[in-house]
């Protein structure tokens, strides 16, 4: 059976999942057989144990909405790469959408190494170093999304 994750309570490691039929079930972090915790509106495909509650808990990939991260993640190196720190700060605003106070930071960082391009030999080394490293981390900024987030802690 598939449906999605209505919510997860970390304290005491029991959740919800709306089915596709409109039922609702509840599930203990056992069942659960991902790496990481279930986050809300995850899809899952799940099979339901005699008691009515739902076991064997795994989840299925969008495979659209990834192609469409992968897609954004491009799109973040194209701008970071031609627009150097200003696609820097696009990237992580607008595609990433993170806090504009949280961008500023690496913005002038940034910055700070597109002015030491204008440095003959050493000053390219970095600029393509340090712009390479900006394209990067602004892709995976905009292709990570909340699910990996919170695996990649645990």
């Amino acid at each position: 059976m598939t449906g999605k994750i209505l919510g997860f309570d970390t304290q005491d490691n029991t959740g919800t999942i709306s089915s596709d039929d409109g039922k609702r079930y509840k599930f203990q972090k056992t069942d659960w057989k991902e790496k990481g915790i279930p986050l809300k509106e995850l899809k899952v495909d799940f099979d339901i144990s005699d008691d009515g509650t739902a076991k064997e808990i795994y989840q299925i990939s969008d495979k659209m909405a990834e192609n469409n991260e992968t897609m954004m993640g491009l799109l973040a190196i194209g701008i970071t790469f031609f627009f150097g720190f200003i696609g820097t700060f696009v990237s992580r605003v607008v595609l990433a959408k993170q806090p504009a106070g949280k961008v500023v930071v690496p913005t002038l960082i940034h910055f700070i190494i597109t002015v030491l391009g204008f440095v003959p030999i050493l000053g390219w080394i970095l600029y393509l170093i340090g712009t390479g490293y900006y394209m990067y981390k602004n892709y995976l900024l905009v292709t990570t999304d909340s699910y990996t987030l919170a695996n990649k802690y645990v």
